[in-house]
């Protein structure tokens, strides 16, 4: 998914995100509703006198919650591209981890690999001889949807 927001009149401040699998708030519907319907199993497997599957019910509960924990952690994680007249700056967001990289817009370049079949595309930046994949969480629509923004803000591509 790809945003972008207009600073102010020179700088532009776009955010790549992974498409969520599904929100938080349905995360926390679809956990509730599987702990209600294994409780009422494990009410009836009571009822019935069959205690030794319950523990394991209690296992299943917490890996499914875990399971979607991870699923929706992962899916916070963003890149953050502000471009103003002088100097790009490239944001990792993972969490409370946060790396920048500052580059000086004359000096620095978008490069785009088309994909072959069994490689998706690339985009990186490129500046004395360093190079950072962009968009490396987003589908093959999200990324060509960003490269035709660059084309539009007139960055140079290779």
């Amino acid at each position: 998914m790809i945003e972008q927001k207009q600073i102010d009149k020179n700088s532009l401040r776009i955010i790549i995100r992974p498409n969520p699998a599904m929100p938080w708030p349905l995360l926390k519907k679809i956990f509730l509703f599987f702990a209600g319907f294994i409780f009422l199993i494990a009410l009836i497997l009571t009822y019935i006198n069959l205690y030794l599957a319950i523990p394991f019910y209690g296992i299943e509960l917490f890996v499914l919650g875990y399971a979607l924990y991870i699923s929706a952690l992962k899916s916070s994680y963003y890149e953050e591209l502000i471009i103003t007249n002088d100097e790009i700056t490239f944001s990792e967001v993972k969490r409370k981890n946060i790396k920048t990289k500052k580059f000086i817009r004359d000096w620095t370049y978008f490069g785009f690999k088309r994909a072959t079949k069994t490689q998706p595309s690339v985009l990186s930046i490129h500046e004395k001889g360093k190079k950072i994949i962009v968009g490396q969480w987003v589908n093959e629509e999200d990324r060509k949807k960003l490269l035709n923004l660059l084309k539009t803000l007139q960055i140079r591509l290779v």
